[in-house]
């Protein structure tokens, strides 16, 4: 098999949580997170669990333990010790992995997990099957939260892998985008929603927008016009309503298109973690590049108004 040609999975739809996340770091590196198990202990309990235990014998017929604590944040949950057990289907280094996973004391049903490690440039394209037995056992991973642990769990890995970047993952039609901004919340909330400071940073590679306007509160408008740098073409112009406003924690904005748009922000100790959920028009690959693009221009220009580098 070629370097980063792995063959695609073939699961049942109607039983497979599929999601695709493309991590700023050499395959190597991502594949090493979820091969050692020092590195895999430290991200793949979701928020607010740890790993008590981790050992991983990666190798066809190898077995997988991981028991996950809940910590003081984890609510009713805490200290509260989940097992994990699971073996080894499939081991191609830095291309697929392939094991099943499921609760030693029944509270997850097994799934068989295939993970599947590409290159992009100097990223890591991951893509994720979560395959259950049966629609019932699915159906029962859905209610316990399966999609929203592992997106935690991907968030966790990328803050491990990565430095300052944005991480992506891909649901279904929606896209969604995770930043932390080493600047407050105000600050990194007001560069999101000043007019001033959209037309600095609210457009993708070799565009811009030469003006913006907001009125940042429920039922009030916004638009954006945008249009190639080099002005070759007239451009289109991004608008819609607020349906939310709470500053400075979320915004929703409804779309002319008919899509929706939600923007969370939340504090880290000073820091601020961005997360964008939009509802794709166009190709996974363009909407990707294109908010990936975004976001970055808006963290060197959040850099310049908090005088941290991005």
């Amino acid at each position: 098999m070629a370097k980063g040609t792995s063959s695609p999975v073939n699961a049942p739809a109607d039983r497979t949580l599929t999601v695709t996340r493309v991590f700023d770091a050499p395959r190597e590196l991502v594949y090493r997170a979820w091969t050692d198990p020092k590195e895999f202990g430290k991200w793949f309990p979701p928020l607010g669990f740890s790993a008590a235990r981790c050992e991983l014998d990666v190798r066809p017929g190898g077995t997988l333990r991981i028991d996950m604590k809940g910590g003081d944040d984890a609510g009713e949950f805490a200290g509260v010790v989940f097992p994990g057990k699971g073996v080894y289907r499939e081991v191609l280094p830095n291309e697929r992995l392939s094991f099943t996973f499921e609760g030693e004391d029944a509270t997850q049903p097994q799934i068989l997990m295939t993970v599947v490690f590409e290159d992009e440039g100097r990223k890591t394209k991951l893509t994720i099957y979560q395959v259950a037995k049966t629609v019932a056992d699915f159906e029962a991973l859905l209610k316990i939260g399966a999609s929203e642990g592992l997106g935690q769990s991907l968030d966790k890995l990328a803050a491990l892998v990565e430095r300052g970047a944005t991480s992506v993952s891909v649901t279904g039609r929606t896209l969604t985008l995770t930043r932390v901004f080493d600047a407050p919340r105000d600050l990194v909330w007001k560069a999101y929603t000043d007019p001033k400071h959209i037309t600095k940073w609210m457009f993708a590679k070799d565009w811009e927008t030469p003006f913006a306007e907001t009125d940042v509160r429920p039922g009030g408008a916004f638009s954006m016009r945008m249009r190639p740098a080099d002005r070759s073409e007239e451009g289109f112009t991004f608008d819609g309503t607020y349906r939310e406003a709470v500053k400075p924690e979320r915004l929703v904005q409804d779309l002319s298109d008919g899509r929706v748009i939600t923007t969370t922000f939340e504090d880290q100790k000073g820091k601020t973690k961005l997360t964008l959920r939009v509802e794709m028009a166009e190709s996974e690959e363009r909407e990707r590049t294109g908010y990936t693009q975004i976001l970055e221009n808006l963290a060197k220009h959040v850099a310049t108004l908090s005088g941290k580098p991005s």
